[in-house]
């Protein structure tokens, strides 16, 4: 089955989503160590959770910013209903007057069950049309070093431009981990 098109994330057709961005956000953090903002918490039995309300809460605030125009989300359905969301990336666009043409990559998410059919690949395709169209060609992101997205980036031409090392708590060992930090300038 082929996917549809990305497409930009609208508060006002896709609010009710956003309980789905946070399960798709969990399953990342849990099911691979995503260095994504949150530390799950161990129940008596032993499970790893996460407080769905808190990630819902999260993208509540991603969906307000996206009100204000400091972001932009991309969806990945996985197909054309838009029911299921496959993947998600958002691209910060922070008000700053010494650098108006710059932008962030914040939380590249595609769930476990649609892996390895290029959603990663379209999503930030789609990001960087955002982008461009933004004014916001400089784009820069970083990934936790050792991790599967971490060989991503290269192959979409991002450049890497530093490391930072013990930047964050690894959200399943709880051991420091170093940080990658990659851009890409659209501008040229």
């Amino acid at each position: 089955m082929t996917l549809p098109n990305p497409i930009l994330y609208d508060p006002s057709r896709h609010k009710p989503l956003l309980s789905q961005l946070a399960s798709i956000h969990a399953s990342c953090i849990l099911q691979d160590g995503t260095l994504a903002s949150f530390i799950p918490t161990r129940q008596k039995t032993g499970r790893l959770t996460i407080d769905h309300l808190k990630l819902v809460n999260f993208w509540l605030a991603y969906n307000q910013q996206v009100e204000e125009g400091s972001r932009a989300i991309v969806l990945q359905f996985a197909d054309e209903s838009e029911e299921v969301v496959a993947g998600v990336v958002s691209l910060y666009m922070p008000g700053t007057e010494t650098g108006p043409f710059r932008s962030e990559v914040h939380k590249l998410l595609v769930s476990p069950q649609h892996r390895f059919k290029g959603i990663a690949r379209r999503l930030m395709g789609r990001l960087e049309e955002v982008a461009r169209e933004s004014g916001r060609g400089l784009v820069m992101l970083d990934t936790t070093i050792g991790s599967g997205a971490e060989l991503v980036y290269p192959k979409l031409g991002y450049i890497v431009f530093g490391d930072v090392p013990k930047y964050g708590i690894h959200p399943l060992t709880g051991e420091l981990v170093d940080e990658r930090w990659f851009y890409k300038d659209l501008r040229g």
